[in-house]
């Protein structure tokens, strides 16, 4: 059996709310448990379980998930605005990193020969 996304997810859900039935926190304190750890598995998920090439996509929803748990600790206007940076952060990130390899193979790979080949009539 492969571990996949959703079975962090399912597990974070169902510990979340026996934490919640145990009376060790409240509602909101289970549904910000519940997306903390969603989060961290998403983060552990990048570079545990994903291809190298998703691992930056998958580490940067992992970034924002952790980050809506705050609703329960900080004013909501200051989550959202936390979580807009984030977004915006990983944007740039995303760019940077995704242009800098193709940048290097296109300079690296060499240009094909066209001798031998004989023109198409």
């Amino acid at each position: 059996m492969k571990i996949g996304g959703g079975i962090g997810a399912v597990v974070a859900v169902l510990l979340s709310v026996a934490v919640w039935l145990l009376g060790i926190v409240n509602f909101n304190g289970m549904i910000s448990l519940a997306l903390l750890l969603c989060g961290l598995w998403t983060i552990v998920a990048a570079f545990a379980i994903v291809e190298s090439r998703d691992r930056t996509y998958f580490l940067a929803w992992g970034v924002v998930i952790a980050a809506l748990s705050l609703f329960d600790f900080i004013p909501l206007n200051y989550t959202i605005a936390l979580i807009l940076l984030a977004i915006v952060a990983l944007i740039i990130i995303n760019v940077y990193i995704g242009k800098a390899p193709k940048m290097y193979e296109a300079a690296t790979t060499p240009t094909p020969s066209s001798g031998g080949t004989p023109a198409a009539s």
